[in-house]
């Protein structure tokens, strides 16, 4: 790629920085960085349909931006997505993400395009032959490009040269950008969750390592998620990870944060929450913050239980930590009672205890969730 710099005409290196430079001056957010970058780099390598394109891996859809008056048909992009894994420049940023700039020729040879089922549904539909992308952000979860498209000729060797030397550059402002917005809601965010309290913080990397944490923060992991071992491990649990990784959002919508997602883990009574607050001075971590709280169990939700109505209402009070005279006076029975419906309970589940009796009634194992 370094020779093939060295051989574009500089006029177009100018216009490139050119481009580069009224995108750094107009931009003030994400959003506005993708009007700009929609407008402005069809300048310098020619297009007949600019977009920006945010491919969702897992789920294998695509959502698109673009420019006034390019706009695609819900039938369009319901054909792109159907052939969404099978897609050529979908598939090669997917498993690079270091980019480069690629065509899909550079991918797979024209003829084999042109007689490909994406071609005859998609492409062919919207009058387009030749396509290449720019990638802007590439993680586990999501490949952002801003994707060139044409109906006659190819993109040049020089074209594409030109787009990857400013590739770069434009993935910084961008991510920079959407960083700073992280960071600003998440600021209002934490004053909003220390004021309800019992809060704890935990510092981790965008690759899920525990940089800071408090005991408490880490007594936590392991009361909810029991491979976790407090103290010997440095990442995070596999399945806090994996909401945490889907959390920062790349794309044009605003942080799953300002919407009050979150993260929710059920252990015995008690649920676990988390939030993901953005660093504010360092795009590479962030925090996040935890607490516990106890929920209720209602008889109802123990319905699947080898025990009478009467007993689910007992050991529904017993997994909300009353005692036996606590639980006679909500039922308005003696504690005696209480205690020989335990019994009951715990000869029919096959315990000894009132704390093995709670653990089998709500399984025993963690439930997770996003909100």
């Amino acid at each position: 790629m370094g020779a093939l710099l060295a051989r574009l005409p500089e006029r177009d290196l100018r216009a490139a920085l050119r481009a580069l430079q009224l995108l750094a001056d107009q931009s003030v957010s994400s959003a506005s960085f993708i009007d700009a970058a929609l407008e402005q780099l069809p300048g310098i390598v020619a297009s007949d349909l600019t977009t920006l394109s945010i491919c969702d891996l897992e789920a294998g859809t695509r959502r698109v931006v673009g420019r006034k008056g390019e706009a695609l048909s819900e039938a369009d992009r319901a054909a792109f997505n159907r052939h969404f894994r099978e897609h050529p420049l979908v598939r090669f940023h997917g498993s690079h993400p270091g980019g480069p700039t690629q065509r899909i020729s550079d991918c797979m040879n024209v003829r084999s395009f042109r007689n490909s089922a994406l071609h005859a549904e998609y492409y062919r539909q919207i009058g387009i032959n030749h396509v290449m992308a720019l990638p802007l952000r590439i993680d586990s979860a999501n490949v952002i490009s801003i994707v060139f498209n044409r109906s006659q000729s190819d993109f040049r060797d020089g074209e594409r040269g030109l787009l990857d030397a400013v590739r770069q550059p434009l993935a910084a402002i961008y991510r920079n950008l959407v960083v700073c917005e992280e960071a600003s809601i998440g600021l209002k965010r934490i004053s909003q969750l220390a004021a309800d309290g019992a809060w704890q913080m935990m510092r981790v990397t965008m690759a899920g390592h525990i940089l800071d944490a408090s005991p408490a923060a880490l007594r936590l992991l392991s009361r909810f998620f029991p491979e976790y071992r407090s103290g010997r491990q440095s990442e995070l649990p596999a399945t806090l990870f994996a909401w945490f990784a889907r959390s920062r959002n790349w794309g044009l919508e605003r942080p799953a944060i300002s919407h009050g997602q979150q993260f929710t883990s059920t252990h015995l009574g008690s649920k676990l929450i988390v939030h993901f607050v953005a660093d504010p001075d360092d795009a590479s971590a962030g925090y996040l913050l935890m607490r516990a709280e106890r929920f209720d169990v209602s008889a109802s939700d123990l319905a699947q239980l080898p025990i009478t109505d009467r007993e689910r209402e007992v050991l529904a009070l017993v997994s909300a930590g009353k005692t036996n005279r606590e639980i006679a006076a909500v039922l308005t029975i003696s504690a005696r009672t209480v205690q020989k419906h335990l019994e009951h309970i715990f000869q029919k589940l096959g315990v000894e205890t009132r704390v093995a009796a709670v653990i089998h009634a709500l399984g025993g194992s963690p439930r997770t969730s996003r909100t």
